[in-house]
Order: structure tokens, then sequence, then C-alpha cells
């Protein structure tokens, strides 16, 4: 399922420059399942953070989550949604907002990732960015026909208003984003 030696699933964390710099906690939903992450004070981009064995937790068989560090800009940044946090985020959200519907095993979503965490900062205040796992979050996937992924879905006012699927070179994503916000 993951990328990396059979049994390991792979996820990135997004942590503030204070979180990385002073350790943090965080908790990792997977399969309905939570896990506690401990990240080490000192941590920079590309850390990573193994949790030995945790897939006997979540999915009942051997393996390790590796989970890699990355860091938000100045507050900016895409932010991790779920079933319970959709609503508020998105339906209510006063800006227009792009929902990427990802999974961490899937290559052209993390490719997908790094342009958004870049636009997130460009757009900032404008737009709002949230990703949501499909593999964790079947509702919403279900809700919004995310049958492939990447798939970002674009909202103003609560209403979907545009969609595209698939690893958009950043140039073709601020061109739809553009159109978007007018």
């Amino acid at each position: 399922m993951g990328t990396g030696f059979e049994g390991e699933v792979r996820y990135e964390m997004a942590l503030s420059p204070e979180e990385a710099g002073s350790g943090t906690k965080k908790l990792l939903n997977r399969l309905g399942k939570k896990l506690e992450v401990t990240i080490p004070p000192g941590s920079r981009e590309g850390t990573a953070v193994r949790l030995t064995n945790a897939l006997l937790v979540t999915d009942g068989r051997p393996g390790d989550i590796l989970i890699t560090v990355r860091i938000k800009d100045g507050g900016t940044g895409v932010i991790e949604i779920d079933e319970s946090s959709f609503e508020r985020e998105v339906i209510g959200s006063n800006l227009p907002v792009v929902v990427d519907f990802w999974a961490p095993w899937c290559g052209p979503c993390r490719m997908l990732s790094p342009i958004m965490e870049k636009l997130s900062g460009r757009y900032a205040g404008r737009l709002k960015f949230c990703k949501i796992n499909v593999d964790e979050n079947p509702g919403p996937a279900a809700r919004y026909q995310a049958m492939s992924i990447p798939l970002l879905v674009f909202f103003k006012g609560g209403k979907e208003v545009d969609r595209s699927l698939g690893a958009l070179p950043e140039g073709a994503l601020r061109q739809k984003i553009d159109s978007i916000l007018g």
C-alpha cells in the first residue's frame, strides 16, 4: 500500500517552524484509529519519524509507519481535514477553498503536495487550501465522487464550482485558481 519496503506506509506531516523547533505531539488518523506521533525538538524539513510496528495497531498486520516532516512557512499551508472538520473548514468557509482528495500511497498526489504548499503561501488570505485522505475519510470521498486521485475540488460560498483530476503543473493550477477568484 505504501512506498518504501514491504509493510511500510509513508505519511507527511506539516508543522510550523515553532512546532518543529521545540518538538510536538500530533495525532495521526489511519483506518479510524488514532496514533500519537512525537516529533522530536530540532526537527527539520525532511526529518523522518518511524512508528515501529504501528500497522499492527491500525491495520492488524506487521509494518511501520514512516512520517516525513514538512515545515510550513509563515503560518500558511495546507490544512489537513477529515470528515468531522469538512463542513466547518470547507462548506462554512468565508474564503473560497480548494480541497485535495489524496492518499499517501498515490505518487501523483505526492507530486502535487509541494505545489499546493507553495501556492497556499501565494494565495494566503484569498483562498484556503485543504487536503483530505480518501482512505481515512470515505464519506466525503464518496460524496464528491473521488474515484481517481488526486482530485482537486474548488468551493466558493460552500458550493462546488470546479474540479480538476490529476497532478496539475503549478502554472495550470495558478490559472485555474485565478479564474475562480476572478
